[in-house]
Protein backbone atom coordinates (compact mmCIF):
# COMPACT_ATOMS: atom_id res chain seq x y z
CA UNK A 1 0.00 0.00 0.00
CA UNK A 2 2.74 2.48 0.94
CA UNK A 3 4.57 1.69 -2.30
CA UNK A 4 1.42 2.31 -4.35
CA UNK A 5 0.75 5.58 -2.53
CA UNK A 6 4.35 6.67 -3.10
CA UNK A 7 4.00 6.05 -6.82
CA UNK A 8 0.71 7.96 -6.99
CA UNK A 9 2.03 10.89 -4.95
CA UNK A 10 5.09 11.25 -7.17
CA UNK A 11 2.94 10.95 -10.29
CA UNK A 12 0.44 13.67 -9.35
CA UNK A 13 3.22 16.10 -8.42
CA UNK A 14 4.96 15.48 -11.75
CA UNK A 15 1.64 16.02 -13.54
CA UNK A 16 1.12 19.21 -11.54
CA UNK A 17 4.36 20.72 -12.81
CA UNK A 18 3.66 19.42 -16.31
CA UNK A 19 0.22 21.08 -16.21
CA UNK A 20 1.87 24.40 -15.38
CA UNK A 21 4.08 23.97 -18.42
CA UNK A 22 1.17 23.10 -20.70
CA UNK A 23 -0.82 26.13 -19.56
CA UNK A 24 2.31 28.32 -19.68
CA UNK A 25 1.62 29.40 -16.10
CA UNK A 26 4.44 30.36 -13.79
CA UNK A 27 5.20 28.20 -10.77
CA UNK A 28 3.83 29.63 -7.55
CA UNK A 29 4.19 29.04 -3.80
CA UNK A 30 1.44 26.41 -3.98
CA UNK A 31 3.52 24.31 -6.38
CA UNK A 32 6.72 24.50 -4.34
CA UNK A 33 4.82 23.73 -1.14
CA UNK A 34 3.32 20.67 -2.83
CA UNK A 35 6.80 19.54 -3.87
CA UNK A 36 8.08 20.02 -0.31
CA UNK A 37 5.08 18.14 1.08
CA UNK A 38 5.88 15.25 -1.27
CA UNK A 39 9.28 14.84 0.41
CA UNK A 40 7.71 14.45 3.84
CA UNK A 41 4.89 12.21 2.61
CA UNK A 42 7.49 9.91 1.06
CA UNK A 43 9.33 9.98 4.40
CA UNK A 44 6.12 8.84 6.12
CA UNK A 45 5.78 6.03 3.59
CA UNK A 46 9.40 5.03 4.23
CA UNK A 47 8.79 4.93 7.99
CA UNK A 48 5.70 2.79 7.46
CA UNK A 49 7.51 0.36 5.17
CA UNK A 50 10.54 0.15 7.49
CA UNK A 51 8.37 -0.50 10.55
CA UNK A 52 6.41 -3.16 8.69
CA UNK A 53 9.55 -4.96 7.54
CA UNK A 54 10.94 -5.03 11.10
CA UNK A 55 7.64 -6.09 12.65
CA UNK A 56 7.20 -2.91 14.69
CA UNK A 57 4.12 -2.16 12.61
CA UNK A 58 1.46 -4.86 12.02
CA UNK A 59 2.92 -6.82 14.95
CA UNK A 60 1.49 -7.56 18.41
CA UNK A 61 2.52 -6.90 21.99
CA UNK A 62 2.51 -9.79 24.47
CA UNK A 63 -0.16 -9.03 27.09
CA UNK A 64 -0.13 -10.11 30.75
CA UNK A 65 -2.88 -9.02 33.16
CA UNK A 66 -4.37 -6.71 30.56
CA UNK A 67 -1.12 -4.77 30.10
CA UNK A 68 1.51 -5.02 27.34
CA UNK A 69 4.76 -6.70 28.36
CA UNK A 70 7.89 -4.69 27.62
CA UNK A 71 9.89 -6.17 24.74
CA UNK A 72 12.52 -5.00 22.26
CA UNK A 73 9.80 -4.89 19.63
CA UNK A 74 7.86 -2.42 21.76
CA UNK A 75 10.93 -0.18 22.06
CA UNK A 76 11.30 -0.31 18.27
CA UNK A 77 7.60 0.47 17.77
CA UNK A 78 7.93 3.50 20.05
CA UNK A 79 10.83 4.81 17.94
CA UNK A 80 8.83 4.45 14.75
CA UNK A 81 5.87 6.11 16.43
CA UNK A 82 7.99 9.10 17.49
CA UNK A 83 9.49 9.49 14.01
CA UNK A 84 6.12 9.16 12.28
CA UNK A 85 4.25 11.59 14.54
CA UNK A 86 7.00 14.20 14.22
CA UNK A 87 7.13 13.95 10.43
CA UNK A 88 3.37 13.99 9.92
CA UNK A 89 3.05 17.41 11.55
CA UNK A 90 5.23 18.93 8.83
CA UNK A 91 3.60 16.95 6.01
CA UNK A 92 0.05 17.94 6.94
CA UNK A 93 1.04 21.59 7.37
CA UNK A 94 2.70 21.81 3.95
CA UNK A 95 -0.29 20.18 2.22
CA UNK A 96 -2.76 22.55 3.88
CA UNK A 97 -0.61 25.57 3.01
CA UNK A 98 -0.31 24.40 -0.60
CA UNK A 99 -4.10 24.25 -0.92
CA UNK A 100 -4.54 27.67 0.68
CA UNK A 101 -2.04 29.29 -1.68
CA UNK A 102 -3.79 27.55 -4.58
CA UNK A 103 -7.15 29.02 -3.47
CA UNK A 104 -5.52 32.44 -3.25
CA UNK A 105 -4.13 32.01 -6.75
CA UNK A 106 -7.43 30.91 -8.30
CA UNK A 107 -9.70 33.39 -6.52
CA UNK A 108 -7.22 36.25 -6.26
CA UNK A 109 -9.72 38.85 -7.47
CA UNK A 110 -11.96 38.39 -4.41
CA UNK A 111 -10.26 40.63 -1.87
CA UNK A 112 -12.17 39.40 1.18
CA UNK A 113 -11.43 35.81 0.21
CA UNK A 114 -7.72 36.58 -0.14
CA UNK A 115 -7.71 38.13 3.33
CA UNK A 116 -9.36 35.01 4.74
CA UNK A 117 -6.73 32.89 2.98
CA UNK A 118 -3.95 34.86 4.66
CA UNK A 119 -5.66 34.42 8.04
CA UNK A 120 -5.88 30.65 7.50
CA UNK A 121 -2.25 30.55 6.35
CA UNK A 122 -1.23 32.22 9.63
CA UNK A 123 -3.44 29.84 11.63
CA UNK A 124 -2.05 26.71 9.92
CA UNK A 125 1.53 27.92 10.36
CA UNK A 126 1.00 28.54 14.09
CA UNK A 127 -0.92 25.27 14.45
CA UNK A 128 1.82 23.18 12.84
CA UNK A 129 4.67 24.81 14.76
CA UNK A 130 2.82 24.37 18.07
CA UNK A 131 2.11 20.67 17.62
CA UNK A 132 5.51 20.00 16.06
CA UNK A 133 7.39 21.30 19.10
CA UNK A 134 4.86 19.73 21.48
CA UNK A 135 5.58 16.35 19.87
CA UNK A 136 9.36 16.79 19.77
CA UNK A 137 9.53 17.82 23.43
CA UNK A 138 6.72 15.63 24.75
CA UNK A 139 9.22 14.11 27.19
CA UNK A 140 11.29 17.27 27.60
CA UNK A 141 14.93 16.75 26.69
CA UNK A 142 14.96 13.18 28.01
CA UNK A 143 14.94 11.79 24.51
CA UNK A 144 15.17 8.10 25.42
CA UNK A 145 11.86 8.35 27.27
CA UNK A 146 10.14 8.84 23.93
CA UNK A 147 10.67 5.13 23.21
CA UNK A 148 10.63 3.93 26.81
CA UNK A 149 8.20 1.18 27.93
CA UNK A 150 4.62 2.31 27.53
CA UNK A 151 4.09 2.50 31.30
CA UNK A 152 6.96 4.98 31.78
CA UNK A 153 6.04 6.93 28.67
CA UNK A 154 2.44 7.48 29.82
CA UNK A 155 3.36 8.50 33.37
CA UNK A 156 6.60 10.48 32.93
CA UNK A 157 5.88 12.43 29.74
CA UNK A 158 3.15 14.97 29.09
CA UNK A 159 -0.39 13.77 28.56
CA UNK A 160 0.16 12.53 25.03
CA UNK A 161 -3.35 11.11 24.79
CA UNK A 162 -4.93 14.53 25.16
CA UNK A 163 -2.27 16.06 22.90
CA UNK A 164 -3.06 13.66 20.06
CA UNK A 165 -6.79 14.06 20.61
CA UNK A 166 -6.56 17.83 20.20
CA UNK A 167 -4.27 17.43 17.20
CA UNK A 168 -6.60 15.04 15.32
CA UNK A 169 -9.66 17.18 16.13
CA UNK A 170 -8.07 20.44 14.96
CA UNK A 171 -6.66 18.67 11.91
CA UNK A 172 -10.19 17.66 10.89
CA UNK A 173 -11.59 21.10 11.67
CA UNK A 174 -9.03 22.95 9.56
CA UNK A 175 -9.46 20.46 6.70
CA UNK A 176 -13.19 21.10 6.74
CA UNK A 177 -12.72 24.89 6.59
CA UNK A 178 -10.09 24.75 3.84
CA UNK A 179 -12.09 22.42 1.60
CA UNK A 180 -15.31 24.42 1.83
CA UNK A 181 -13.74 27.88 1.50
CA UNK A 182 -14.25 28.20 -2.31
CA UNK A 183 -17.84 26.90 -2.34
CA UNK A 184 -19.62 30.24 -1.63
CA UNK A 185 -17.61 31.95 -4.38
CA UNK A 186 -18.47 29.23 -6.88
CA UNK A 187 -22.20 29.52 -6.21
CA UNK A 188 -22.07 33.28 -6.72
CA UNK A 189 -20.82 32.83 -10.27
CA UNK A 190 -23.23 33.33 -13.15
CA UNK A 191 -23.40 29.83 -14.56
CA UNK A 192 -25.99 27.02 -14.81
CA UNK A 193 -26.75 25.03 -11.67
CA UNK A 194 -25.40 21.83 -13.19
CA UNK A 195 -22.10 23.50 -13.93
CA UNK A 196 -21.90 24.90 -10.42
CA UNK A 197 -22.43 21.41 -9.02
CA UNK A 198 -19.74 20.04 -11.32
CA UNK A 199 -17.18 22.69 -10.35
CA UNK A 200 -18.02 22.26 -6.66
CA UNK A 201 -17.51 18.51 -6.89
CA UNK A 202 -13.97 19.09 -8.18
CA UNK A 203 -13.09 21.05 -5.07
CA UNK A 204 -14.92 18.60 -2.83
CA UNK A 205 -12.54 15.72 -3.53
CA UNK A 206 -11.00 16.77 -0.22
CA UNK A 207 -13.86 14.97 1.49
CA UNK A 208 -11.84 11.78 1.05
CA UNK A 209 -9.15 13.31 3.25
CA UNK A 210 -11.72 14.32 5.85
CA UNK A 211 -13.15 10.78 5.80
CA UNK A 212 -9.71 9.27 6.45
CA UNK A 213 -9.19 11.78 9.28
CA UNK A 214 -12.49 10.81 10.89
CA UNK A 215 -11.54 7.13 10.73
CA UNK A 216 -8.14 7.88 12.28
CA UNK A 217 -9.66 9.89 15.13
CA UNK A 218 -12.25 7.21 15.87
CA UNK A 219 -9.60 4.49 15.97
CA UNK A 220 -7.42 6.59 18.25
CA UNK A 221 -10.18 7.45 20.71
CA UNK A 222 -11.38 3.86 20.94
CA UNK A 223 -7.94 2.28 21.36
CA UNK A 224 -6.26 4.92 23.54
CA UNK A 225 -8.94 5.67 26.12
CA UNK A 226 -10.11 2.09 26.58
CA UNK A 227 -6.94 0.19 27.43
CA UNK A 228 -8.80 -2.53 29.30
CA UNK A 229 -10.33 -3.77 26.07
CA UNK A 230 -7.35 -2.78 23.92
CA UNK A 231 -4.13 -3.65 25.80
CA UNK A 232 -2.17 -4.61 22.65
CA UNK A 233 -0.03 -1.47 22.16
CA UNK A 234 1.56 -2.44 18.84
CA UNK A 235 -1.78 -3.46 17.29
CA UNK A 236 -3.39 -0.19 18.38
CA UNK A 237 -0.41 1.79 17.12
CA UNK A 238 -0.64 -0.04 13.79
CA UNK A 239 -4.26 0.97 13.24
CA UNK A 240 -3.56 4.58 14.14
CA UNK A 241 -0.49 4.92 11.92
CA UNK A 242 -2.29 3.10 9.09
CA UNK A 243 -5.07 5.68 8.90
CA UNK A 244 -2.57 8.51 9.33
CA UNK A 245 -0.70 7.07 6.36
CA UNK A 246 -3.88 6.92 4.27
CA UNK A 247 -4.88 10.47 5.21
CA UNK A 248 -1.47 11.96 4.36
CA UNK A 249 -1.26 10.28 0.95
CA UNK A 250 -4.85 11.01 -0.03
CA UNK A 251 -4.34 14.65 1.01
CA UNK A 252 -1.20 14.79 -1.15
CA UNK A 253 -3.17 13.58 -4.17
CA UNK A 254 -6.14 15.84 -3.43
CA UNK A 255 -4.04 19.00 -3.18
CA UNK A 256 -2.77 18.44 -6.75
CA UNK A 257 -6.01 17.38 -8.44
CA UNK A 258 -7.48 20.88 -9.08
CA UNK A 259 -4.35 21.75 -11.08
CA UNK A 260 -4.41 18.77 -13.44
CA UNK A 261 -7.03 19.98 -15.95
CA UNK A 262 -4.46 20.77 -18.71
CA UNK A 263 -2.94 17.29 -18.39
CA UNK A 264 -6.33 15.58 -18.47
CA UNK A 265 -7.32 17.69 -21.48
CA UNK A 266 -4.17 16.73 -23.35
CA UNK A 267 -4.66 13.08 -22.45
CA UNK A 268 -8.25 13.10 -23.69
CA UNK A 269 -7.18 14.79 -26.93
CA UNK A 270 -4.45 12.22 -27.49
CA UNK A 271 -6.86 9.41 -26.69
CA UNK A 272 -9.44 10.78 -29.13
CA UNK A 273 -6.73 11.12 -31.77
CA UNK A 274 -5.55 7.57 -31.15
CA UNK A 275 -9.04 6.14 -31.38
CA UNK A 276 -9.86 8.26 -34.41
CA UNK A 277 -6.82 7.01 -36.32
CA UNK A 278 -8.27 3.52 -36.26
CA UNK A 279 -11.28 4.64 -38.36
CA UNK A 280 -10.47 5.49 -41.95
CA UNK A 281 -12.76 6.82 -44.64
CA UNK A 282 -12.41 6.37 -48.36
CA UNK A 283 -12.35 9.58 -50.35
CA UNK A 284 -12.91 9.72 -54.13
CA UNK A 285 -11.19 12.52 -55.97
CA UNK A 286 -12.56 13.20 -59.43
CA UNK A 287 -10.63 15.58 -61.62
CA UNK A 288 -11.78 16.59 -65.10
CA UNK A 289 -10.23 18.95 -67.56
CA UNK A 290 -12.72 21.29 -69.23
CA UNK A 291 -10.58 21.67 -72.28
CA UNK A 292 -10.10 18.00 -73.10
CA UNK A 293 -13.06 16.44 -71.30
CA UNK A 294 -10.77 13.75 -69.92
CA UNK A 295 -11.64 12.51 -66.44
CA UNK A 296 -9.61 10.82 -63.74
CA UNK A 297 -10.83 9.03 -60.66
CA UNK A 298 -8.75 7.85 -57.72
CA UNK A 299 -9.59 6.41 -54.30
CA UNK A 300 -7.36 7.19 -51.33
CA UNK A 301 -7.55 6.16 -47.69
CA UNK A 302 -7.46 9.06 -45.20
CA UNK A 303 -8.08 9.25 -41.44
CA UNK A 304 -11.18 11.16 -40.44
CA UNK A 305 -9.22 13.80 -38.50
CA UNK A 306 -6.37 16.24 -38.88
CA UNK A 307 -5.90 15.58 -42.61
CA UNK A 308 -6.04 17.96 -45.51
CA UNK A 309 -6.61 16.50 -48.96
CA UNK A 310 -4.03 17.95 -51.33
CA UNK A 311 -6.43 19.42 -53.90
CA UNK A 312 -4.52 20.05 -57.04
CA UNK A 313 -5.37 21.33 -60.48
CA UNK A 314 -4.11 23.77 -63.01
CA UNK A 315 -5.98 26.53 -64.83
CA UNK A 316 -9.18 25.31 -66.42
CA UNK A 317 -9.38 22.27 -64.09
CA UNK A 318 -12.36 21.51 -61.89
CA UNK A 319 -11.70 19.47 -58.75
CA UNK A 320 -14.52 17.85 -56.82
CA UNK A 321 -14.42 15.91 -53.58
CA UNK A 322 -17.00 13.73 -51.91
CA UNK A 323 -16.98 11.03 -49.26
CA UNK A 324 -17.92 7.67 -50.69
CA UNK A 325 -17.66 5.47 -47.58
CA UNK A 326 -20.58 3.17 -46.96
CA UNK A 327 -23.23 4.72 -44.78
CA UNK A 328 -23.24 1.77 -42.39
CA UNK A 329 -19.80 2.72 -41.10
CA UNK A 330 -21.10 5.89 -39.50
CA UNK A 331 -24.11 4.27 -37.92
CA UNK A 332 -21.74 2.61 -35.46
CA UNK A 333 -19.81 5.75 -34.57
CA UNK A 334 -21.01 8.59 -32.43
CA UNK A 335 -20.24 12.07 -33.61
CA UNK A 336 -21.07 14.54 -36.34
CA UNK A 337 -20.77 13.59 -39.98
CA UNK A 338 -20.11 16.49 -42.32
CA UNK A 339 -20.27 16.11 -46.09
CA UNK A 340 -18.15 18.60 -47.94
CA UNK A 341 -18.12 19.29 -51.65
CA UNK A 342 -15.37 21.45 -53.07
CA UNK A 343 -15.62 22.93 -56.52
CA UNK A 344 -12.65 24.73 -57.96
CA UNK A 345 -13.23 26.69 -61.17
CA UNK A 346 -11.34 29.27 -63.14
CA UNK A 347 -13.36 31.83 -65.09
CA UNK A 348 -11.98 33.81 -67.98
CA UNK A 349 -11.33 37.50 -67.56
CA UNK A 350 -13.89 39.98 -68.86
CA UNK A 351 -11.56 41.20 -71.63
CA UNK A 352 -10.97 37.66 -72.83
CA UNK A 353 -14.70 36.99 -72.79
CA UNK A 354 -15.40 40.15 -74.83
CA UNK A 355 -12.73 39.25 -77.36
CA UNK A 356 -14.13 35.78 -77.76
CA UNK A 357 -17.64 37.12 -78.34
CA UNK A 358 -16.32 39.48 -81.02
CA UNK A 359 -14.58 36.70 -82.81
CA UNK A 360 -17.76 34.66 -82.79
CA UNK A 361 -19.68 37.65 -84.23
CA UNK A 362 -17.34 37.82 -87.15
Amino acid sequence: MASFFSFMAILVVIFRFYARRLSRASLGPDDWLALSALVYVLALNGIFIGGTVQGAITGHSPVVDNWPVTTELEHLAQKYKYAFQTTEKIAFALIKLSILFLWKRIFGLAKSFVVFCWIMIAVITAWSITFLFATIFQCGTRWTWNWAPIGIFLTQCINTLDLLTVFTATDLFTDFIIMFMPVPLIWKLHMPIKRKIGVTSIFMVGLFTIGAGIARMYIYLVTSYDKEDNPDFIADFTLFILWSEIEANVAMIVCCMPTLAPVLGKFSDNLASLLGSAHHGKWTIISSDRATGNGRKADIELPLHNKVIPWQGGPGVVTEAGHSEAEEQFNNNEGILARTEIHRTFEKRRSEHTQTSGDLGR
